[in-house]
């Protein structure tokens, strides 16, 4: 190595000089230290030894006069030089308490006990002469016994935020508490120095945290696997964790099906949560129904996927395995409604069944693919759908509650039922007029429409205080608080928000607009800089994705829209009420054919709210672009 390379490596290996002195010692002593393989070596230079070798020098380690194996060798109680197991297993002995062949600790009455036996002795434990608890003797003082957590040594300032508490570890550059060694080895942040994003884990000269690096120091936080210094799971860092933890569910699997899953062996592979998926092939659902596709247990299809019995899990690898191309595109929300309506029409009477089945797999069916056509498919679409279907057999079984059916039923029936269900009538008129258009009802017709109830719009105090909250509370969520100012501001459902995309977002620098309905709208601020942090946060399934909110568990979709109601009625906003604030605001300042494009209503529930409203359109804002 040369004398000065020796000197540096020895510096950096043993910085106390304490330990310099004893390897300086044991050196001037011996004429050959890398070839003697001398077993009276200390064990500080059977360490030295070990990591010089590690460096790729030949030298020859001390062995155990035992077992003939490389491991740190003492004095044996038969004043051999072996190593810590030999010795254990010579001073072992079958304990008098447990029976089991364990080193002895202590003899009582010549009877020998191990450690762990000795310490559940009534005299073990005695008062700490610090803290005052019942605790095992570590140290025994002139003025009493000292427990573990008191023994000298063990509370110290820590270097890192200065608490007096007990040290954790020393190797990061001075005594270090817990919750500092816990963050400092979770937690990437720039060195003061150097500014490279990395663990800052040690102490400089002048007493400041720095990287390893800059500090001088051999990293304590190297993965043992692809030797970069991270954030750890044991010895290896969570990404090398993550891709075993992969490599091994897929291992198990039949040749063919590992070659058809490979994209999402690589998606998994690379996900940008390593952490999480250290765990997530031995706790997850979802690993499960992978692993049943690998050993062939379910087949690779939209239809075996339909009929797992955990459905969520079922879902999240569906999304996945379309997303990677493994399974070809679906119309999803469809698939879902039909299998949902054949449970639905099962088990009913036949009376019932026989009005029920026609209304809904034909008017319903019919109904919503014309509005899919028309407006395009929402989150509520299907939701609608299934509430029609729910609300007709209610309906017929309250007729039949009371002896009656489409044919002898009369007017009087219909209103009694809405002052009982008063929410459904606009479902009800539906299928009243169906059953009127198609003969099966003679005697109702279908009750008047309802205006909108301007009760479902906050009053304008309420409503700028909740946008006053949106844009300046900085406790509230990023994905909430956007929500809120695209819903009062455009008036929009929180369904077109979440559907919203990069490509729906044009951002110049100076202003941003972006284009929900037709026309693109200018937002402004505080928007436009919360749709900035939205675009920059990390993504956990897909880094590439074009949603503004993807989903944290469904590859390739966007966050559902009922999340952000959820979010919005936790802090007890109705969405509801903010949007119908909105309309009535922008009803009252705009014309009915703006107002459709800007908030995507019909022109005729646009008017609606012009005469709620009641106010002349005679101002028209520049939101709407040329």
């Amino acid at each position: 190595m040369g004398e000065s390379a020796l000197t540096e490596f020895i510096v950096e290996f043993a910085p106390a000089a304490v330990t310099r002195g004893h390897i300086a010692r044991y050196v001037r002593t011996t004429t050959d230290l890398a070839q003697a393989g001398d077993r009276m070596t200390p064990a500080i230079l059977q360490r030295m030894l070990r990591r010089i070798r590690d460096n790729g020098h030949a030298v020859v380690i001390p062995v155990c006069e035992r077992c003939g194996r490389e491991r740190i060798i003492g004095r044996g109680p038969d004043d051999r030089r072996i190593c810590k197991p030999c010795t254990d297993a010579l001073r072992a002995e079958y304990c008098a308490d447990c029976g089991r062949l364990r080193p002895v600790c202590i003899r009582r009455d010549r009877k020998p006990l191990c450690n762990n036996c000795r310490r559940r002795l009534p005299d073990a434990k005695k008062p700490c002469i610090r803290c005052g608890n019942a605790r095992l003797v570590h140290t025994a003082t002139a003025d009493g016994p000292l427990c573990p957590e008191c023994a000298p040594g063990k509370i110290e300032p820590c270097v890192h935020c200065g608490r007096t508490t007990r040290v954790r570890v020393r190797f990061t550059g001075g005594a270090t508490c817990s919750p500092c060694f816990d963050i400092i080895r979770g937690t990437r942040r720039p060195c003061p120095r150097c500014q490279r994003v990395t663990l800052v884990a040690s102490v400089a000269d002048d007493g400041t945290l720095t990287c390893t690096p800059c500090a001088g120091r051999l990293s304590p936080f190297i993965c043992a696997s692809c030797g970069i210094e991270d954030i750890r799971d044991g010895k290896r860092c969570y990404p090398c964790s993550a891709r075993d933890a992969v490599d091994a569910l897929f291992r198990g699997g039949i040749p063919e099906r590992r070659e058809a899953l490979e994209p999402l062996r690589v998606r998994l592979t690379n996900h940008p949560e390593p952490k999480s998926m250290v765990q997530w092939p031995k706790r997850s659902a979802s690993a499960g129904v992978i692993r049943d596709m690998l050993t062939g247990r379910l087949d690779v299809a939209h239809e075996a996927l339909d009929e797992h019995p955990i459905t969520q899990a079922a879902e999240l690898m569906r999304h996945a395995l379309t997303d990677v191309g493994v399974l070809p595109p679906r119309d999803q929300a469809w698939a879902h409604f039909e299998r949902w309506l054949d449970r639905f029409l099962t088990g009913h009477p036949t009376a019932i069944a026989r009005v029920l089945g026609p209304y809904c797999r034909w008017s319903v069916v019919a109904r919503t693919r014309l509005l899919i056509a028309r407006n395009g498919i929402s989150d509520g679409t299907f939701d609608r759908a299934r509430s029609s279907c729910r609300i007709a057999l209610v309906f017929l079984t309250h007729l039949e509650d009371h002896n009656l059916d489409l044919h002898t039923g009369s007017q009087t029936i219909v209103e009694d039922y809405l002052e009982q269900f008063p929410r459904h009538l606009d479902q009800l008129r539906t299928f009243i007029r169906w059953a009127a258009d198609t003969g099966r009802a003679t005697r109702m017709s279908p009750p008047p429409s309802r205006w909108i109830d301007p009760s479902t719009s906050y009053p304008i105090p309420v409503y700028r205080d909740w946008m006053h909250r949106f844009e300046t509370d900085e406790t509230i969520p990023l994905r909430t608080r956007i929500c809120g100012l695209l819903c009062g501001t455009l008036g929009r459902p929180s369904s077109a928000v979440a559907k919203l995309t990069r490509s729906d977002i044009t951002d110049t620098g100076d202003e941003m607009t972006v284009t929900i309905g037709t026309s693109p709208v200018r937002l402004r601020d505080p928007l436009p800089a919360l749709i900035r942090r939205q675009l920059d946060a990390p993504r956990r399934w897909d880094t590439d994705s074009d949603w503004l909110f993807p989903s944290k568990l469904r590859a390739g979709a966007h966050t559902d829209y009922s999340m952000m109601v959820k979010d919005l009625q936790t802090l007890g906003c109705s969405i509801v009420s903010l949007r119908g604030a909105a309309l009535l605001a922008l009803a009252a300042i705009m014309p009915a054919g703006p107002l459709s494009d800007l908030t995507g209503i019909s022109v005729g529930v646009a008017n609606r709210w012009q005469t709620l409203a009641a106010a002349a359109y005679s101002g028209y804002p520049a939101l709407r672009l040329e």
